[in-house]
């Protein structure tokens, strides 16, 4: 069996700072764009649950280059900085009722916040802390298909896909 290996690629870059090359958001759209269209790579296209994903950049690059979605996984995160009265509209996402279907459907994780990091939150800690959090938490506790749900579904499912690809 072969070896996942997984690569954390920078967040899409729009603009430039005080002391950064003026290349930058080119430099890594083009790294971004050397993985993206490699069929051996899968994509977790990360979403924050508060940001509109009609604006994802990286949804639309992950659909150009895999438009049967056969191996994009959107993963939306921070469910926890959802706008009040705005959760509806996050659980149609993810259940898949707001765009086109993805063989794997969307995923929803909750990372240890800053809070969390400050205080040395152990990453075991953090899977125990993001499963009760899915499992007491409204919209999310009322969702019938928990696999949907927390970093250890989707390391499930990742290979579970990895083997797909491989075959």
């Amino acid at each position: 069996c072969e070896d996942l290996t997984l690569i954390d690629l920078p967040g899409i870059v729009r603009t430039t700072g005080k002391n950064e090359s003026a290349t930058l958001a080119e430099d890594i759209q083009g790294l971004m764009n050397d993985y993206l269209k490699n069929p051996r790579c899968v994509i977790l296209a990360v979403l924050p649950c508060n940001v509109d994903f009609h604006n994802s950049q990286i949804m639309a690059d992950a659909l150009k280059v895999d438009p049967s979605t056969e191996r994009t996984i959107p993963v939306l995160t921070k469910p926890d900085l959802i706008d009040k009265g705005g959760e509806r509209s996050v659980k149609d996402l993810l259940l898949g009722s707001k765009t086109q279907s993805f063989d794997c459907g969307f995923h929803m994780a909750k990372g240890r916040g800053q809070e969390a990091l400050d205080k040395k939150q152990s990453i075991e800690d953090g899977l125990t802390a993001e499963e009760s959090y899915f499992q007491n938490t409204e919209p999310w506790r009322e969702v019938e298909d928990k696999n949907l749900f927390g970093t250890k579904n989707l390391r499930i499912k990742l290979a579970e896909l990895q083997m797909k690809l491989i075959q």
